[in-house]
């Protein structure tokens, strides 16, 4: 197709691509995609896993052979009115930071561990203003940082990427895109990791940036943040622009059967279902307290007197901002990290203040399911030898080996074929199966779901929120959701705990906390992403 017009009232053409095909080895991954971005247009790129978004995005900013050698051709390739530079070019550093930002969804990955955030993202500003002296240099660092609605931020200067939550590293991450001003910013899945109002601060920051002038692509499975700040939304299937326009008419009006399948997914809907009543109380915390060292002396509170209990065959979620203490309580509550004052108890006994070496064998009752599957397993194994791992440590007679890693795979509904595959050649819906099928090989009694499906598009997404509900079904398992997307909650959850400061402000059913809430917090989440 040819490359879209730019709406009336835009400014001069910042990206035009025209043609645009990518392969690695011998498979091509795009098409003869076409984009135009003018300067003060917000382009959404959305489609489901697989698609090519990442890929796009990466090879705008020219970057598409980081995961191997890649065959990058364009009828036509311009930034700025200029040819681009030619792929795997080193004129490529000069144009990155200086002409297109970068914002990628693994905020930990991008960022130096090494490296405080201050020396993060000035390094980005110096690219741009190499002779600014050094206390301009430093107010633009924390203002960007301000900006991107990262609290204190003269004390995250001074931090290492480690030491902040997972939201607050990837708004540190959006601001050395930002702090530049780039004339194009491509951000991809730049919310990801975010909860609702931070979500929704970042977002709001892109349509500043745009309505200032800025060219932004933004790639994302977030129907509703293409709403709330795109101008023309593109959709990928495989490779290929399937369907492209106007943000309004695309989502009300789609014209292709597949974006009308990546809008009926996008729709959750109100709660698990018939679901068995919850048994008694397995997992509590009574007056849990975890605190962290701040740069230069004292504490803060991650976790402040908070009580939570779990009962068997229950789903309970736990929502809150980023850094309000959700997935610290989390890890108190597996017994990853120990309680500075108060105590975890499991089915009534003490479960935190056991020595590791009593807590062994009883940890197979209560399991994990990471984040990032990926950076959770050996990417050296198959996943016949991660579920067989697995099995191996499960209590009580062993399963066949086959027959016991058939059982997981038919447990998540993945097909016999992935086994011999490494979990690097899944897809991400595929990776989080896996992860789930690890836990479940040792029939554990408690599920902890750390933001689950937050790096999965909306089609993916709502396949793994069934199989969640479905297991709840089928095998009592009792769940604890930690998650920024109040939706999720409600799909899969009975209660729900609102968290901030390091305190539960609001909890009860969710149908009553998300209808009708009491705390101001809990109504700002939702006003931030409607649920």
């Amino acid at each position: 197709m040819s490359a879209p017009e730019v709406p009336r009232g835009a400014g001069a053409v910042v990206l035009d691509v025209a043609g645009l095909r990518v392969g690695f080895g011998a498979t091509d991954v795009l098409h003869g995609v076409d984009l135009r971005v003018a300067a003060g247009e917000c382009v959404a790129v959305v489609g489901g896993s697989g698609a090519g978004k990442s890929v796009l995005a990466r090879t705008l900013v020219g970057l598409a052979g980081e995961g191997g050698p890649a065959r990058v051709r364009s009828d036509r390739f311009t930034l700025l009115g200029r040819d681009a530079p030619a792929p795997g070019s080193r004129a490529w550093r000069a144009v990155r930071g200086r002409d297109v930002g970068l914002v990628l969804q693994d905020a930990l990955g991008s960022l130096d561990p090494l490296r405080t955030v201050g020396a993060e993202v000035g390094e980005a500003l110096a690219v741009r203003r190499p002779r600014a002296p050094r206390p301009e240099r430093t107010r633009r660092v924390l203002a960007a940082l301000a900006e991107v609605g990262l609290p204190r931020p003269e004390v995250r200067v001074r931090q290492r990427p480690p030491e902040l939550s997972g939201g607050m590293r990837q708004r540190a991450l959006i601001a050395s895109a930002l702090v530049a001003r780039p004339p194009l910013l491509v951000a991809d899945e730049p919310t990801t990791a975010l909860d609702a109002t931070v979500a929704a601060r970042v977002l709001d920051l892109l349509g500043e940036l745009r309505d200032r002038g800025t060219a932004v692509v933004l790639v994302t499975h977030d129907l509703g943040a293409v709403a709330r700040v795109a101008d023309r939304v593109v959709v990928l299937h495989e490779g290929r622009v399937v369907e492209s326009g106007p943000v309004a008419r695309v989502l009300a009006e789609p014209r292709e059967p597949y974006t009308r399948e990546l809008l009926a997914a996008a729709r959750l809907g109100d709660g698990p279902g018939p679901v068995p009543p919850p048994g008694p109380v397995l997992l509590s915390g009574r007056s849990l307290r975890r605190s962290f060292p701040l740069p230069g002396g004292g504490r803060v509170d991650a976790v402040a007197d908070v009580d939570v209990e779990v009962r068997a065959g229950e789903a309970v979620g736990l929502v809150g901002e980023s850094g309000s203490g959700k997935t610290t309580l989390a890890r108190l509550l597996l017994a990853a990290d120990r309680p500075d004052a108060g105590e975890v108890l499991l089915d009534g006994r003490p479960w935190s203040a056991l020595p590791e070496r009593e807590r062994r064998p009883l940890r197979p009752g209560v399991r994990l399911v990471p984040q990032d599957p990926l950076g959770a397993v050996d990417p050296r194994l198959t996943v016949r030898a991660v579920l067989r791992d697995a099995l191996a440590t499960a209590p009580g007679p062993r399963d066949d080996d086959d027959a016991g890693c058939a059982r997981l795979l038919d447990a998540v509904r993945l097909p016999g074929d992935v086994l011999d595959r490494r979990p690097r050649t899944l897809s991400g819906g595929q990776r989080q199966r896996v992860a789930i099928a690890r836990a479940l090989a040792s029939r554990p009694r408690v599920l902890l779901l750390d933001e689950p499906v937050s790096a999965l598009d909306v089609q993916v997404q709502a396949a793994v929120l069934d199989l969640l509900v479905d297991l709840r079904r089928a095998s009592g398992v009792a769940m604890v959701l930690v998650s920024h997307d109040l939706a999720v909650v409600r799909r899969v959850c009975d209660r729900v705990l609102v968290m901030s400061g390091g305190r539960v402000v609001e909890e009860g059913a969710v149908a009553d906390v998300f209808d009708a809430p009491r705390h101001p917090v809990t109504r700002d989440l939702l006003a931030a992403r409607a649920v």
